[in-house]
């Protein structure tokens, strides 16, 4: 590349005067503009934008300015020199809610919400962004830094192209720039018209994009990197990934998180977001993305949502992924692991990033999901006693208040149990009838659901329901005593609870003279009669890879 000359060029003859000056200062600065121009010279070399140390705020530190003064204040200076000579307005728009402009200025900031402009792509590597988009909310800020008459790399392209996508889908404006709006904006703007039409040909993409914008202009390498990605098809935007988003699950996290998550996930995934409100559920937007023919879905809320659309997926090949944004996001607990308990949308953004799915069982108990457990007595108190004005003010401790209220309650239920591989205590399938204080039909769950733990935790893709059951006494020391037996097998004390009874099964009913109040999944639900059956390795997840 030409300007690589220019640059070594610099270098040398800086060296040369360095070396051949007699005043010292003045030597300690052309040893400084000899270094500062090897090193973007190397930079250019080898295509390392990052030697600019900027950050995905838009940031250069103190060190890496220092090192680079000379070398920027030529920049700058040949920038400005241009900007006054510029025969095009500073932002114009290539369509709609598309904008593409030249290194922004606090001076542009009128522009900018006059025109309802909220995100900003900065594509220059050797220049901090725009101070208010670092600061202020108001705007969304995407770095993508690219050396001058460079083309990005695929995979920060591909970045670019789904966030603008994803941004726009949401119906927010988009800005994307570089130093003068005339190489590097233009190609990620027409790469991202090439990726929404890909009937298009490059020069009838550059042409409208000269229609607007007469500067605009790429050198020959970018002209051929352009051509190749629009011939090779890698940046189709026809498939996007449907996200079904509970926007007040967790007393309204997915606020507090959506840009960061489409920040990280636009890196692998263009976004189709949809909300859910009072008049459209979760299911009915998994729905519509089934119609669509979405490839993969993400549900970001809590166990309640997740569950809705995992029941639309059962028995295909469309792959769940989940962002735990409520109060217990149990299942993530499970399939993430611990990490999803202290950083949870940090774990599920490199889950997710990752790619990789896998299997899983799901139960089904009458026409209702079951992904995690089915509970009667102590668990679907806990959960009766955790009212959603307490979760909110509590969090998981109104759990705990919940569980502590069942477990000193004397209530016992009467049931009539079957199983289809064995009965609770003998070698057939006869019925029998329990009084208990705690029934739990586990298809998984973490070493936290102490009720379902009887043989273990149960694992996602095992093949079994678990079932572990306490009968009915009226002593509280002597359920407390089971209770704390029951804790050292899930915390993997012992294989198997002595005072809580267990078994395994693929099919369990239970009935009773009265209605059976339980819960599934954190719901509550009352029938007379539950018909459970395994559905085994019927849902597809993200998961995280597999550790060699």
């Amino acid at each position: 590349m030409f300007i690589i000359k220019y640059y070594v060029l610099g270098a040398l003859i800086s060296l040369l005067a360095a070396i051949y000056t007699p005043q010292v200062i003045i030597s300690l600065l052309l040893f400084w503009v000899s270094f500062s121009l090897l090193l973007v010279s190397i930079a250019y070399v080898f295509d390392i934008p990052s030697i600019f140390r900027k950050s995905q705020d838009g940031k250069i530190t103190w060190w890496v300015r220092w090192a680079f003064i000379p070398f920027l204040l030529g920049a700058k200076a040949y920038n400005a020199w241009e900007r006054r000579n510029d025969k095009v307005p500073p932002i114009q728009q290539v369509s709609d809610n598309l904008y593409l402009s030249r290194r922004l200025f606090q001076s542009d900031l009128d522009f900018l919400e006059s025109n309802d402009i909220s995100c900003i792509v900065d594509v220059t590597a050797e220049f901090a962004g725009l101070e208010s988009a670092m600061t202020d909310k108001h705007f969304q800020y995407l770095s993508i830094p690219v050396l001058d008459h460079k083309a990005p790399t695929l995979e920060r392209l591909r970045h670019a192209i789904n966030w603008i996508d994803t941004q726009i889908s949401c119906s927010r404006s988009v800005v994307v720039h570089c130093a003068l709006g005339r190489g590097r904006s233009v190609f990620v703007v027409a790469a991202y018209l090439l990726s929404k039409d890909p009937s298009l040909t490059v020069d009838a993409v550059m042409k409208k994009i000269n229609d607007v914008r007469s500067t605009a202009r790429l050198n020959k390498s970018q002209l051929k990197t352009l051509q190749a990605i629009s011939e090779q098809g890698v940046l189709d935007l026809s498939q996007p990934t449907w996200m079904v988003v509970n926007p007040v699950a967790g007393a309204g996290k997915w606020a507090e998180n959506e840009q960061h998550l489409i920040r990280k996930l636009t890196q692998m995934y263009p976004l189709n977001i949809h909300q859910t409100r009072e008049d459209l559920s979760a299911k009915q937007l998994t729905q519509q993305a089934k119609d669509h023919g979405a490839k993969q879905i993400i549900v970001s809320g809590g166990d309640g949502t997740v569950t809705e659309v995992a029941s639309q997926l059962i028995e295909t090949d469309i792959q769940l992924g989940i962002v735990p944004l409520g109060t217990a996001n149990t299942l993530c607990h499970v399939l993430y692991g611990i990490g999803a308990k202290w950083s949870p949308v940090e774990r599920a953004c490199e889950v997710l990033l990752s790619g990789h799915c896998q299997r899983i069982d799901t139960a089904k108990c009458n026409d209702q999901l079951i992904l995690l457990v089915l509970g009667i007595g102590l668990e679907q108190k806990m959960i009766e006693h955790a009212q959603r004005e307490e979760k909110n003010a509590l969090g998981q401790l109104a759990y705990l208040t919940g569980f502590f209220n069942a477990v000193v309650s004397e209530e016992t239920q009467t049931l009539t149990v079957s199983m289809d591989d064995q009965s609770l205590e003998h070698e057939h399938n006869d019925a029998q009838t329990l009084d208990v204080h705690s029934f739990v039909v586990a298809n998984t769950a973490p070493f936290s659901t102490v009720l379902a733990q009887g043989g273990g935790a149960p694992q996602p893709d095992d093949g079994k329901l678990h079932i572990t059951y306490l009968d009915g006494t009226t002593s509280l020391g002597r359920r407390l005593f089971a209770l704390s037996d029951l804790t050292l097998t899930s915390v993997g004390a012992q294989d198997k609870a002595k005072r809580f009874k267990y078994t395994t099964a693929q099919h369990v009913t239970i009935s009773s003279d009265t209605n059976i109040e339980y819960v599934i999944d954190g719901e509550l639900y009352s029938d007379k009669k539950l018909v459970i059956s395994l559905q085994p390795s019927s849902l597809n997840v993200f998961v995280p890879e597999a550790k060699a």
